[in-house]
Order: structure tokens, then C-alpha cells, then sequence
């Protein structure tokens, strides 16, 4: 027979038996977090370098994490980061695009990049900070930023760059290389970029540097003009990817539409175009010296009216000062043809009819006799009306 207990005597064994049953639970607990870590350093173990590459290739949001905490990581931890991080993707992606841009924008202090030392030559052996995401800093920081790390007269100059990938192969003379390269250089102009020019050889000798920018023409068409600032501001943008001045100033020159408002009536506008270009190159070259930010396009309105308005308005309006003699010589040299009594058919051998029974479509009388122009340029209305056929006699 069983041994009955009292109430007390119950609760008390009850009691005994619940905390015998949480120690051994609790005893599991341990022994299964043991053998967890005993796993986690058995794989951070086994786990090579080139394992942990792989599952960085693998797994992209691993680029933020140590490769410690990696390699203690089981596979299925893994894969439920993997998860959260394609979760957290999505989400962002379904926000809309300006929070997407303000967020990215906030977060930009706190995600610095760690660029590793390494070497540079800029031909076949080209660093891996070259290929970081391009700055969002106002460009005038971009530029002073420059000026402290690149100094006075930028790097050494090479012409070697993939011009022709773009279209633009041998546009730049070799002096255009050698000038652009240096920002704060004061001999830089627009003609050293026109294809025009690449033919000419400038020499960098002592004894002929007088006669440099006399193996150089000017530039006097806009289509030349145009072409030539395009090929400067590529060129540019291949030597110094962070120098947005000339930028600048083409697309201020597009959006004033090649300030035609004020080139109205002028002759050869693009020649007081380049000059105005090689003011700006020599004031941004000033203030490259000087430490000052570059000329952006706001500036640059001020800059042209300051510059157009410094220029005597008798070389402005040169093409509307011309003498009386020059227009009615020309007036005199290009004539209006007018219309004459004369059958053109009869001329060529297709008219049959009578003469004085030969008339137009609107019953006007013609005469046979010979329509040949001695100078049909200078005097269109001088014919040789004799009579005999055109086709026959001339």
C-alpha cells in the first residue's frame, strides 16, 4: 500500500522534484551552448581565407562586418542575416525615391570607406581608389581639396589619354596636353584644342618661344569654336576628373546660347568667344594660385558682361559698318534675273511653231531668237537674242 502524505508533506516533494526538473533543463541549456561554441570554434578554425572570400562574394552585406565575427558565424546564421538583409533591401527599395536620396545623403558621414595603401601608375597599374563612388561635396570644396593635395602645378604631363574612344582622337595639340595639365598655368588657350591646329608644331625651346603663338591660328568660325571648346572640356575631364571649371563655363556658354543676345551683328563672334574662353582659363588659373574657388556658371554672367563691356564698341560692330561703295558693289555683283519675251523651247530644238504665232502659257507673245548668257553670274539679264538657236551656235 502506498504511504499516503499529509498536504505538506506534498507540496514539499512537489517542490523538490520542479527544481530537480530545472536544473536538468538548465543542464541542456549549457551542454547545447557548449557544443554551439564548441561548433562556432571548430568552424572559425577550419575556415580558410579563401573560404571567407568566398562567402564575402557570396554574401555582399558582409563587406560592413570584421572577418572574426564572420568566421564565428554558423551556415544558418548566415543565410538568416542573408534573409534580414534582403528584407531591409526591399524595403528601402518600396520607399520613395527622394527618401531613398535623403536617407543615402544623411548616412554618408557615418559610411566611410577604409582605403587600403597600394600603387599607381596611372597606365597598367591603376589603385582601387580611382573606382569610389563619385563625390557629392559642393565642387568648389572638390577644387580647394585638390589644390592642398595636388599643389601648384598639378602632375606631370603625359598625352596618352583614350581621346579616340570618344570620338576625339588627335584633337589636342601636344602643347594642350602640357598646359592643361597644370591648372594654374597662364599660356593655356582655347586654339591649343582645335583640330585645325594639330598640324602646326609648336616648339618648347628657349630660342623660339617668341614665335610659339605665331605657329598657332586663331579660331574664327563658331563651328570650329564650338567643336574646340567640347574637345577642351573632354580633355579636361580625362586629366582632372575633379575640375569642373570648364564645365562650367561650356555650359554657360550653351545656355546663353553663345551669348548671341550680345554677338548680334558682329563679325566673327567666335573670335571674341575664344578670347573671352582664355580670360576665364587665366582668371581660374589666378585663382588656383591664389587658393580661390573656380568661376562657376552663375559667376560667369558677371565675368562676360564685365568683359563684353570692356571692348570698344568700334571692334564690336564692325560687320554694320560697312561703306556705301561695298553694298551696291555687291548689290551690283549679284543681280536679279528677270523674266524676258524670249521661246526657250525654240532654243533647244522643240518649238515648231511659226514665228509671231509663238506665245507663253499666258498668251504673251515669245521671240525666236537666242537666249545665251555671255556672264549669267554678273549679268543674268544680258542675253545674245540674235538670230539663231542657243543649241546650234554656242
Amino acid at each position: 500500500m502506498p504511504v499516503e502524505l499529509s498536504d505538506d508533506e506534498f507540496e514539499e516533494t512537489t517542490a523538490e522534484a520542479m527544481a530537480s526538473l530545472e536544473d536538468e533543463a538548465d543542464r541542456e541549456v549549457i551542454e547545447a551552448a557548449g557544443l554551439r561554441d564548441s561548433r562556432k570554434r571548430k568552424g572559425a578554425e577550419l575556415m580558410s581565407d579563401a573560404d571567407l572570400a568566398c562567402l564575402r562574394k557570396r554574401f555582399p552585406f558582409l563587406v560592413d562586418l570584421s572577418d572574426r565575427f564572420v568566421r564565428s558565424q554558423t551556415t544558418s546564421e548566415l543565410l538568416k542575416l542573408e534573409s534580414t538583409a534582403m528584407k531591409m533591401k526591399m524595403i528601402e527599395q518600396s520607399r520613395d525615391f527622394e527618401d531613398r536620396l535623403a536617407s543615402n545623403k544623411a548616412s554618408l558621414e557615418e559610411r566611410e570607406c577604409k582605403v587600403p595603401a597600394g600603387f599607381d601608375n596611372r597606365w597598367d597599374k591603376l589603385h582601387p581608389g580611382r573606382f569610389l563612388g563619385g563625390a557629392s561635396c559642393t565642387t568648389k570644396k572638390l577644387w580647394l581639396e585638390a589644390r592642398k593635395a595636388v599643389g601648384l602645378s598639378g602632375d606631370r604631363p603625359v598625352g596618352c589619354y583614350d581621346m579616340g574612344a570618344v570620338g576625339m582622337g588627335g584633337f589636342v595639340t601636344s602643347r594642350g596636353w602640357i598646359e592643361l595639365h597644370n591648372p594654374g598655368s597662364s599660356r593655356n588657350a582655347l586654339k591649343l584644342f582645335s583640330i585645325n591646329n594639330c598640324a602646326a608644331k609648336v616648339s618648347s625651346s628657349k630660342n623660339s618661344s617668341k614665335n610659339c603663338e605665331d605657329d598657332i591660328e586663331e579660331i574664327v568660325e563658331l563651328g570650329e569654336f564650338k567643336l574646340a571648346l567640347r574637345t577642351m572640356r573632354v580633355a579636361a575631364s580625362m586629366v582632372m576628373p575633379w575640375n569642373f571649371a570648364y564645365v562650367a563655363l561650356e555650359n554657360f556658354l550653351q545656355q546663353t546660347n553663345f551669348c548671341s543676345s550680345d554677338l548680334q551683328g558682329i563679325d566673327q563672334p567666335a573670335k571674341l568667344l575664344s578670347q573671352f574662353v582664355d580670360y576665364v582659363i587665366k582668371e581660374n588659373a589666378n585663382r588656383w594660385r591664389d587658393g580661390s574657388p573656380f568661376l562657376d556658371t552663375g559667376s560667369l554672367k558677371a565675368t562676360w558682361d564685365a568683359f563684353y563691356g570692356a571692348k570698344p564698341q568700334a571692334q564690336l560692330s564692325s560687320k554694320s559698318k560697312k561703306l556705301p561703295s561695298q553694298m551696291d558693289s555687291k548689290n551690283a555683283k549679284f543681280q536679279r534675273r528677270h523674266w524676258v519675251d524670249i521661246c526657250w523651247d525654240w532654243n533647244i530644238g522643240k518649238c515648231t511653231k511659226q514665228v509671231g504665232s509663238c506665245t507663253s502659257l499666258k498668251g504673251t507673245p515669245l521671240r525666236h531668237v537666242c537666249n545665251f548668257q555671255p556672264d549669267r553670274f554678273k549679268q543674268p539679264n544680258s542675253y545674245c537674242e540674235k538670230n539663231h538657236t542657243r543649241i546650234s551656235s554656242h
